[in-house]
């Protein structure tokens, strides 16, 4: 199982594995008691692969914090439970990530992260998957800078002389509103 296969629904405890696509939305199974089920158009979903924190000066994806806490879990660290009190899992956030935004990323945040990670680590979450991912990501994202610098380095275009648009003396501009019908 890889990070690209697991949900967050809006207001539903927990994640989600999917199973399947449908025309409506995906065939899901709960990692807490298994149960399947069909997500419905408005429910909001979040795929794990796409989230990251905020930290003072970019964003960190979700794998790479998944990563660190999965390094202090095996250094004996104890991961804060969803009852633990706000000083202790603030504590254990910045050593998981220590230059993450104090003003954008909430307690309750924290305690969602920590708990998706027990959760994840129950359902057998492939972490030598998000190693590979995080090791070709550094090095596509060192890549795409060098392409970057590259095109920088070009001599800007100049850009080439547009006519400007003649219209009629009292032409009426065009709306876009709905005409009035009946009364």
């Amino acid at each position: 199982m890889e990070l690209k296969d697991i949900i967050s629904v809006t207001g539903m405890p927990g994640l989600h594995k999917i199973l399947a696509n449908n025309k409506n939305g995906f065939v899901l199974e709960s990692l807490i008691d298994g149960k399947r089920f069909g997500s419905n158009p408005r429910q909001r979903v979040s795929n794990l692969s796409e989230i990251a924190m905020f930290a003072d000066d970019e964003e960190v994806k979700l794998g790479k914090i998944l990563l660190s806490i999965k390094a202090l879990d095996e250094g004996n660290k104890v991961i804060p439970t969803s009852k633990s009190n706000d000083l202790e899992v603030k504590a254990f956030m910045a050593l998981v990530l220590p230059k993450y935004d104090r003003e954008r990323v909430y307690t309750s945040d924290m305690r969602k992260l920590f708990g998706w990670y027990t959760l994840l680590k129950a359902s057998d979450l492939d972490f030598s998957t998000l190693e590979k991912a995080d090791s070709e990501t550094n090095t596509t994202e060192a890549e795409s800078v060098k392409s970057v610098d590259a095109k920088i380095k070009k001599p800007l275009s100049t850009p080439k002389n547009t006519a400007v648009r003649k219209t009629s003396v009292g032409a009426k501009i065009k709306t876009t509103t709905p005409r009035k019908m009946g009364s």
